[in-house]
């Protein structure tokens, strides 16, 4: 008899034949298992009711006992499948409860029992399907052809547990046209964490569907095969945020081994790539400085303006020399990006960046003056500290970047700068407290020398 699927109690059920009701067999003792509730015709009045009863089966007194298989009676099953069909939630429960001593008859009925409203019931009827093992496992993996979320749900997590023997049946149904069946069927086989199932699951990020990509990249992160990083950096150029988003954190899940791949990407003509690679480089952090480091030096300059912003990111004090000699690059963007990166360092970079101020090539000294003026307030010690270098140049140029910094503790020193015997560097102390007076409100500048306001 096939019953029809409904998702709760029925509320007008079909009629059972009036008068209908349990017999039990006076030549065949039964043996009584309260369990669910029976749905009875009244025979005076034909009307149906319901109360607690017994599910009987029939067991022999010479026969095998009920333990060792023998069957059920057939009420025994005809009622289990009304409790299940039109029960309350209790009645289903329990009449799920009951089924996985029927064996595989009953699984087309739990299958439907997935699609009910309330999640116990649909909790259940995964359970019994799972105790069903390898017979369950294409009726669940048609199942995932449902839209519901939480069907689905009950669905993935039966197939994860029934394990082994739905793997097969899953690697079968990978091509299958339901694009819903091809996610769940992904999504099983990287719960699974299945390594036979990597190169099916790298063809996926292929898939027509957004979804199956979404998935297969979520999977091959639960699986863990380096294999699978350079088809997901090609993912990075998806259309789809979710695609990308689910490949971003896929690669940076497979650590170092991404991390080369990663910085050749930097290259990339399309520029989603390039910027998400570098994303997934900080995400990988520290593993990912040497590297970096060494792709300072490389020979194409979108690797060495890339590197040099990640390691900006990272903010590993280990890059602050390689960024230093990025300062003298012949690349201005790569300069730029260096510049950006130690002011990105703050503190840890303000004594180095000191050296290449006042000791570095004609690059690394304006790139450097930059960064500290970016860095602000943490390089101001050090700038009224070379207020009193022997080069005047270094004393002018240490002025000015205080008067950017505006900070007001730098007063007295800019004060005493305007004695200095270079005119060059009282002018430059001159116009560098006259900033810091706009920031602070007071007026802490001395009266200019009459021969420096003409060029002031």
């Amino acid at each position: 008899m096939k019953w029809p699927a409904l998702p709760g109690p029925s509320p007008e059920p079909p009629p059972f034949p009036a008068g209908f009701r349990r017999e039990i067999r006076a030549k065949t003792p039964l043996i009584a298992i309260p369990i669910i509730t029976l749905y009875e015709i009244d025979s005076e009045n034909g009307e149906r009711m319901s109360g607690m009863g017994s599910i009987f089966r029939r067991r022999r007194p010479d026969g095998p006992g009920d333990r060792d298989g023998s069957p059920y009676h057939g009420d025994y099953s005809e009622s289990v499948l009304k409790a299940l069909t039109y029960g309350d939630v209790d009645d289903r429960w329990h009449a799920i409860r009951a089924v996985g001593e029927l064996g595989e008859a009953f699984i087309d009925p739990l299958i439907r029992a997935l699609r009910d409203d309330y999640w116990i019931i649909r909790r259940e009827a995964a359970n019994t399907l799972v105790s069903f093992g390898a017979p369950a496992v294409m009726p669940l993996i048609t199942a995932l052809d449902d839209s519901r979320e939480d069907t689905r749900q009950e669905v993935m997590r039966a197939l994860s547990s029934i394990g082994a023997p739905a793997v097969e049946p899953l690697l079968r149904e990978a091509g299958n046209s339901s694009p819903l069946i091809r996610q769940g069927v992904v999504k099983a086989l990287g719960n699974l964490r299945e390594v036979q199932a990597t190169d099916l699951i790298i063809r996926a990020l292929r898939d027509d569907d957004r979804h199956v990509r979404e998935e297969a990249a979520r999977a091959l992160g639960n699986i863990g095969d380096p294999v699978a990083i350079d088809p997901l950096i090609d993912l990075l150029s998806d259309p789809y945020g979710q695609v990308r988003n689910e490949a971003v954190k896929t690669i940076v899940s497979l650590g170092t081994p991404a991390i080369d791949p990663l910085i050749q990407a930097l290259v990339s003509d399309q520029p989603e790539v390039p910027e998400r690679a570098s994303f997934a480089l900080v995400q990988i952090g520290q593993a990912s400085v040497g590297p970096l480091i060494e792709g300072l030096e490389a020979t194409n300059p979108a690797i060495r303006k890339g590197s040099a912003s990640i390691l900006g990111h990272i903010r590993d004090q280990a890059a602050i020399p390689a960024l230093i000699r990025a300062l003298n690059d012949p690349d201005r963007q790569v300069r730029r990006e260096a510049v950006k990166a130690l002011a990105d360092m703050k503190g840890p970079a303000t004594s180095p960046l000191m050296e290449a101020f006042k000791s570095g090539e004609p690059l690394a000294r304006y790139g450097s003056m930059e960064a500290l003026w970016m860095i602000g307030a943490p390089s101001v010690p050090l700038l009224v500290e070379s207020l009193r270098d022997e080069s005047p140049d270094i004393r002018k140029r240490s002025a000015l970047l205080l008067g950017e910094a505006g900070d007001a503790s730098a007063i007295d020193a800019l004060n005493m700068a305007m004695r200095d015997k270079n005119t060059a560097v009282r002018k430059a102390a001159f116009w560098a407290l006259e900033m810091i007076e706009r920031r602070v409100g007071d007026s802490p500048a001395q009266e200019a020398p009459a021969d420096d306001v003409k060029v002031l």
